[in-house]
């Protein structure tokens, strides 16, 4: 049983006046599933195995799935996890995940105060940045372009006509700046486009990851994204001059150096530049 003692003043005050007898039913019911109260010292006893279902269980079994699903993507064996943060020092959580991935890896670690590791290791990392060697990409990350078709590596379903020149293009191709499992050390990936029509003034960039391999395009045939969008890059390219559009480019950057993986774009005439930190975060329709 967990004695727990933060309900004390609470609980006495129930115990007097014309709460009394609801109390008495309530601390009943609470007998009932596992749960005591002491008068005399004010505190609540629970079941562990009330905790566990009631508390701890929906919780950690969305850890479990998580972590079953990264381990599944797997192509190389993992020899050392590492249980980290406040939740990763719970004797509980350590347990069911030791359960739920020990036949995968053998060696499941929890340091000493793992609830200081991670602000630790942010601390280290800003002193000294070079202490991270190199990382691999946990996904492809890239962006949708249209190119000029090619019928022996594109698909018919996704060409269209070029008002201006009339040429046959390819549509929501799957253009990457870095694929999963690459060595990324420090690098900012940078790709140069043009508008897609001379009338455009303003250039919306989508920024996409997913963990599949091969991916072409990042829609299917019914238009639905075969991608996640984790960022929008929103430029403005004015054409003062009247320049022709293959002199207007505009640069579009991916950088994975820091802690947040951040995608920028810059604008060669006017030298104006956005930037956005990629969202892993929101729920995808």
């Amino acid at each position: 049983m967990l004695k727990l003692f933060s309900i004390n003043s609470s609980m006495k005050t129930l115990r007097k006046g014309k709460n009394h007898l609801e109390m008495q039913k309530k601390l009943q019911k609470a007998k009932q599933v596992n749960m005591d109260y002491d008068p005399e010292d004010g505190s609540l006893s629970i079941g562990y195995n009330l905790l566990e279902e009631k508390v701890f269980k929906s919780t950690v079994d969305k850890i479990i799935e998580c972590v079953r699903a990264a381990f599944d993507q797997l192509t190389d064996p993992i020899d050392t996890v590492y249980l980290v943060g406040g939740f990763g020092g719970c004797r509980f959580v350590s347990r069911k995940i030791t359960e739920a991935i020990g036949q995968h890896c053998g060696n499941i670690v929890c340091p000493i105060h793992p609830d200081l590791a991670v602000v630790v290791g942010a601390v280290m990392w800003r002193k000294d940045p070079n202490i991270i060697q190199s990382r691999a990409a946990d996904a492809t990350y890239g962006t949708s372009v249209n190119a000029l078709f090619n019928p022996s590596i594109h698909d018919e379903d996704y060409v269209f006509e070029d008002e201006e020149d009339h040429e046959a293009y390819c549509s929501c191709i799957f253009k990457v700046f870095v694929l999963k499992g690459e060595a990324i050390k420090d690098e900012v990936y940078k790709a140069t486009f043009i508008p897609g029509r001379q009338e455009d003034i303003e250039t919306r960039i989508p920024i996409y990851c997913t963990t599949d391999d091969g991916v072409q395009y990042v829609r299917d045939k019914e238009g639905k994204l075969t991608v996640r969008e984790i960022g929008q890059l929103v430029l403005d390219i004015p054409n003062y001059g009247n320049l022709p559009r293959e002199e207007r480019e505009y640069d579009v950057f991916m950088d994975f150096s820091g802690t947040e993986i951040q995608a920028r774009a810059q604008y060669s005439i006017t030298g104006e530049e956005v930037k956005t930190v990629c969202d892993f975060l929101s729920k995808q329709d």
